[in-house]
């Protein structure tokens, strides 16, 4: 009987930690197969859009417009006019009013799939 017990008690551990770990945060080891150019945009992207939103992340982003700015000008692999007219927004909304960026940053999020999912 304490075999019994103790093979359950493995069993549920297992069961547990298997679930945890892919419970995991979906993000955080995602891969890509991108050009170099859109890679480095997407590695400064990211890791701000799947930050929790909030005033952090809105200053995070605010701070970082110009270098996701610098990196979609590099882009030379795909169509990037329609990111760098969302970073521009993205920038203004930062000096205007830099807590109330998410719905411009979401359409910089857009933007990115659309440049590396055209289809």
């Amino acid at each position: 009987m304490p075999g019994k017990v103790i093979k359950l008690i493995v069993a549920l551990a297992t069961a547990t930690l298997a679930v945890s770990a892919s419970a995991e945060d979906k993000h955080e080891k995602h891969h890509h197969h991108f050009a170099k150019d859109v890679d480095a945009l997407h590695s400064v992207l990211a890791p701000l859009w799947h930050a929790k939103p909030g005033k952090a992340r809105s200053q995070k982003v605010c701070a970082q417009a110009g270098q996701l700015a610098s990196l979609s000008k590099d882009i030379r692999s795909g169509d990037n006019s329609a990111l760098l007219a969302s970073i521009t927004a993205l920038k203004a909304q930062c000096q205007m009013k830099p807590a109330d960026i998410d719905a411009v940053f979401s359409q910089v999020h857009d933007a990115f799939h659309r440049l590396v999912d055209p289809a």
